[in-house]
């Protein structure tokens, strides 16, 4: 297990809360998972696990920000550490605290993420960053957080509690471009009765970061959640989110892209938790491999005993470009009740031959007639954007992402 590098400041301020010294002593018992922890059994960690766990503490200039620019409040995190500059100009009815500051805020996001999980010990006891959102209201103007920075071997630990109140509504987008060693990002969101969130997440880590991300979300009576995450950087990623549905009537949408090439690893993994009936969710996983990379999604859908009239859905495929390229999947359904409409499945295939050569002796060219077969498989995931903002930052990678080719060329 790599040695925890923290400065006497940190040390102290994780001493000062009693949750996130819970969350550090978690974190020294247990360590990276290794292959027999069977979460984690598809995604081996040797190659991070002797990476140096150690936070910035202090902002740094990257120069100019390579972030896609859509029309957004931005929130700007420089090697895991926020910019306070860019919290002056948050529309109206987003208020934003200091997560380190608030042990009672702290407790409460430790409740909403992924328990027993080494990203939510980690990043919690490191926080490099903290921040709680709250929202009221109806937000029109889209949220979005920029995590950049150029500190080589650090690790970044931003961690966010997100608060959507009862009856509101907001759109938040996650950029995640970044040249560290680690980047660990952790996330709580809570939505209150009736609250909505649009959210969308892209992940273009630099070719030498390990991005580990968790998420957890809590959704209360009538609350709906869109979420959609298109990955396509980092050496290795794996983002994992825990849904819990804790009141009746709520509507869950998750859609994941995963886009690899060369020797990249990319890992979705979703628990989604039926506790209380009345509830759907749906979930929608693609993924294209080429060269020699590899894909996972591991899914679970658990249905709770008094959870009746639950529709959960969930489907992945991926589409392999090469001979070398590996995808894995394992969707689950653990269910306790008998009134319910669930499904899953997984499929692992090629590029169809036969409408290759029909559209290139039309004249298309290879790669052209190659990215326009990847778009019609995406097409039911990437349709799932439809706030214009969140398209503006999605669409554009993942159509740069299909128009060029790995490696292995046609």
């Amino acid at each position: 297990m790599p040695a925890l590098m923290m400065q006497p400041d940190m040390t102290q301020e994780v001493a000062q809360s009693a949750t996130r010294q819970q969350a550090l002593t978690s974190w020294q018992a247990q360590g990276w998972p290794g292959p027999r922890v069977e979460s984690w059994r598809f995604t081996p960690l040797a190659a991070i696990a002797e990476r140096p766990i150690a936070p910035v503490r202090t902002l740094s200039s990257t120069g100019a920000s390579i972030a896609p620019v859509i029309a957004a409040a931005v929130i700007r995190f420089t090697n895991g550490v926020v910019d306070p500059d860019s919290l002056a100009a948050l529309p109206a009815g987003v208020s934003v605290g200091d997560l380190a500051g608030d042990e009672a805020a702290i407790a409460e996001l430790r409740q909403i993420v992924p328990a027993a999980n080494p990203i939510s010990d980690l990043s919690l006891a490191m926080m490099s960053a903290g921040l709680v959102l709250d929202i009221t209201g109806v937000v029109d103007t889209p949220i979005m957080l920029v995590h950049e920075g150029e500190a080589g071997e650090c690790s970044t630990h931003p961690v966010i509690l997100v608060r959507v109140a009862a009856g509101a509504s907001a759109v938040i987008a996650e950029w995640h471009g970044s040249k560290v060693g680690i980047a660990a990002p952790l996330m709580g969101i809570s939505l209150g009765k009736g609250a909505q969130l649009d959210m969308a997440k892209l992940q273009a880590e630099s070719s030498a970061t390990a991005h580990v991300a968790a998420t957890g979300v809590v959704l209360a009576e009538a609350a709906r959640l869109s979420g959609f995450t298109l990955s396509t950087g980092a050496q290795l990623a794996r983002l994992e989110t825990h849904v819990k549905m804790a009141g009746e009537g709520v509507d869950c949408t998750l859609s994941a892209v995963y886009l690899g090439r060369g020797d990249q690893h990319h890992d979705v993994t979703t628990y989604m938790d039926h506790a209380i009936g009345h509830c759907t969710s749906n979930q929608v996983i693609r993924g294209v491999l080429d060269d020699r990379a590899r894909g996972v999604y591991q899914g679970k859908v658990h249905v709770a005993e008094d959870a009746q009239k639950t529709d959960g859905q969930q489907m992945s495929r991926a589409l392999l470009l090469s001979r070398k390229a590996e995808a894995d999947a394992k969707p689950e359904l653990e269910i306790y009740a008998d009134d319910v409409i669930c499904a899953h499945g997984a499929t692992v295939g090629e590029l169809d031959e036969t409408q290759l050569f029909y559209l290139t002796s039309r004249g298309i060219p290879m790669a052209q007639a190659r990215a326009m077969l990847i778009e019609a498989f995406l097409l039911d995931a990437i349709d799932a954007i439809s706030n214009p903002a969140l398209a503006q930052l999605l669409r554009p990678a993942a159509e740069a992402w299909m128009s060029t080719q790995g490696e292995t060329g046609a």
